[in-house]
């Protein structure tokens, strides 16, 4: 019995030492109920698109916001692949954005990898949440392998204390943005049926608020 109760200690012990070893795997058993398997980078890259459609952004905040999918594994598009890890920027039309009419130009551009791009159109009033859109329509890629976030003007102060919204003071532009971090159907298979991604550890919520949060920084750059 107690070479047994030897045997059934070590054996707890083995899968304790691989649970710590391996925390995404671990976690995905309660977080993850998506066909894809846990993922979590250390960094996240932004394609050179992106870095284009935020610029067009920052001149453009009162017509433009964004909306944004990071690539929860390798993905392959209608116009090109796009690796795990990648953060997308791509323009929506406010009200005062789609009073100027179809003719308006826009800078806005389609990522056809991470250095190369095609002019595109902003996304339109629609009843398909922006970011499956994008998904669907622009890049036409699965949109089960994303996960979604939309990017805007400063929160007021109200909002900003909401569990979903935050702002986020400086980029390396100098200037603000605020994050509404739910997504209607992309987030809830990755973040344990939470439509928002959590600002606490739960499924590493807060890592991967602090993931896009350092992808928007980067993108506000310009430098690609």
């Amino acid at each position: 019995m107690r070479d047994l109760s030897r045997r059934a200690f070590l054996g707890t012990s083995l899968i304790a030492c691989e649970t710590l070893r391996h925390p995404v795997a671990a976690l995905a058993a309660q977080c993850v109920t998506g066909p894809l398997p846990a993922f979590l980078p250390n960094r996240l890259t932004v394609d050179c698109a992106s870095r284009v459609n935020f610029r067009t952004f920052r001149q453009n905040a009162s017509y433009l916001g964004l909306t944004g999918v990071v690539s929860m594994t390798f993905v392959r598009g209608s116009q090109g692949t796009y690796p795990a890890g990648n953060l997308f920027l791509y323009p929506w039309l406010k009200p005062k954005g789609a009073a100027l009419g179809a003719g308006k130009a826009w800078n806005c551009v389609m990522p056809t990898s991470t250095t190369l791009s095609a002019a595109a159109s902003p996304i339109p009033g629609t009843s398909l949440p922006m970011d499956e859109y994008f998904c669907r329509l622009v890049v036409q890629a699965p949109w089960t392998s994303f996960i979604g976030v939309t990017v805007d003007e400063p929160h007021n102060t109200a909002d900003a204390r909401l569990d979903w919204f935050s702002n986020i003071d400086r980029l390396a532009d100098g200037k603000g943005i605020g994050i509404d971090w739910t997504s209607a159907n992309l987030n809830h298979p990755w973040f344990g049926g939470s439509h928002f991604i959590p600002s606490s550890d739960t499924c590493y919520g807060k890592a991967w608020r602090q993931l896009i949060a350092g992808g928007l920084m980067q993108a506000s750059s310009g430098v690609c």
